[in-house]
């Protein structure tokens, strides 16, 4: 009898256990989801970690191997660029034979001093004035969109050089996707007794003209056109003019201007001051702002005499003196007599060749790059500019390298490479910028 009870209550106990330990479907069913997200997040943080793992060690061995094998420097090397487009070269430029004087009165920049120079007439074209125009695949696939073009102006003293210097130039930046251009212009020698360096500003304009035409020709839109100009040496210095001169913008609207080692004019051989050594108490060249400054931290010197300097401001002017009447505008020390009326002829006109005393109406973004070993076109003038640009509140960008001379590839230092690329980086950057892509 007590046995039975026993196992009664045994019965009574197991069945309530069960009944406890029944759960219900819908439980279970979110049971099973958990255990099975569960395993796929272990398993995908096992998956990660092998990864993980596996690229650490492959890391590792590849700066093992670099140690060993180190990886050269990058070097630039303009010949190893692969252009993919159209290039057409010494296209003519040229209006109906013609280029026209706009410094003439009445003209779109007329200055009384400057019009007058040649007696305001027209120009007749001449053999330098072609230009050649690189037109990338890329540009070619977009003709609707928004195309941006580098205008490059050589350089040579404004008596020598061609267009084909800034081939490497036209070659680089059009594999970026840019249209490129390069333009000969009339060259300030005896034989052009007319020409002054504003019928080289006026050929430039002539050459946008073409430029905008022959894009027009190949179905770009003329509408979506954007520009920027560029130059070396005096290719510099003419796009420094160009930009601070012009007035009007509407053939193709420009954008920013490149200058590499331009001089800023020839009125004062202060313009021309090489510094030819530094103390080594400036450990920042770059902030070298003002012509105070170069002459407290460096050693400075004039670069071209006297008679150099006249020679040019005649140049500018259209070769209207002799030589004989240039030598006796010089004293016996063969410095300037500057109460001489032929110099103050010359200077009266040269300030209109000289950035530095030109009103900056238009405030186009401006890179410049400058050597700080040049011989031709001292540190003077990178001083000299950067201070109006600050004045004037013109945007821009300023490169001075310090270990390098005028052709800015010439290196004292092995900081140049390095040098090389950031140039072409901050390029790159103002083209990304103003013209949008």
């Amino acid at each position: 009898m007590d046995d039975d009870k026993n196992f009664d209550y045994k019965l009574d106990f197991d069945e309530e256990i069960s009944v406890q330990n029944k759960w219900p479907k819908s439980a279970k069913i979110l049971l099973g989801i958990f255990i099975c997200l569960t395993i796929l997040i272990i398993g995908g943080a096992l998956a990660v970690f092998f990864i993980f793992d596996k690229k650490l060690r492959e890391k590792s061995n590849n700066q093992q191997s670099q140690s060993l094998n180190p990886t050269p420097t990058p070097t630039l090397n303009f010949d190893n660029y692969e252009f993919f487009g159209t290039i057409e070269s010494n296209l003519t430029y040229d209006v109906n034979g013609k280029i026209e004087n706009s410094f003439k009165k009445d003209g779109d920049n007329y200055h009384d001093e400057i019009g007058n120079l040649n007696n305001g007439k027209n120009y007749d074209k001449n053999d330098r004035n072609i230009y050649d125009l690189y037109i990338p695949q890329f540009a070619l696939e977009r003709k609707k969109e928004t195309n941006g073009i580098i205008l490059w102006i050589h350089g040579g003293a404004w008596i020598k050089g061609d267009k084909e210097a800034n081939d490497k130039y036209c070659k680089l930046f059009s594999t970026q996707g840019y249209i490129t251009a390069t333009v000969g212009y009339t060259l300030l020698i005896d034989e052009y007794k007319e020409f002054n360096i504003y019928r080289i500003l006026d050929e430039i304009t002539a050459c946008i003209k073409a430029i905008k035409l022959k894009l027009k020709e190949k179905g770009f839109d003329e509408n979506k056109l954007l520009l920027s100009i560029g130059g070396f040496s005096a290719g510099g210095h003419l796009s420094l003019l160009y930009s601070y001169l012009i007035k009007k913008f509407d053939i193709i609207p420009l954008k920013f201007i490149i200058n590499f080692v331009g001089p800023i004019g020839m009125s004062k051989k202060e313009y021309f001051l090489g510094l030819t050594s530094l103390n080594n108490s400036l450990s920042n060249i770059e902030e070298l702002s003002t012509i105070e400054e170069a002459y407290k931290n460096g050693t400075l010197k004039p670069i071209p005499n006297d008679e150099f300097r006249l020679s040019f401001m005649n140049r500018f002017m259209g070769n209207k003196s002799t030589t004989k009447e240039l030598e006796s505008i010089l004293l016996p020390n063969k410095t300037i007599n500057a109460s001489d009326e032929r110099y103050k002829e010359l200077i009266k006109f040269s300030k209109y060749a000289n950035i530095l005393e030109i009103e900056d109406i238009n405030k186009f973004p401006t890179i410049c790059f400058y050597g700080g070993i040049d011989e031709v076109v001292g540190v003077s003038a990178f001083a000299y500019l950067k201070q109006k640009m600050l004045k004037d509140k013109r945007p821009y960008t300023f490169f001075y390298s310090r270990y390098e001379g005028h052709k800015l590839s010439q290196p004292k230092s092995k900081d140049v490479l390095p040098n090389t690329w950031e140039r072409n980086s901050i390029i790159m950057q103002y083209l990304k910028k103003y013209f949008g892509y």
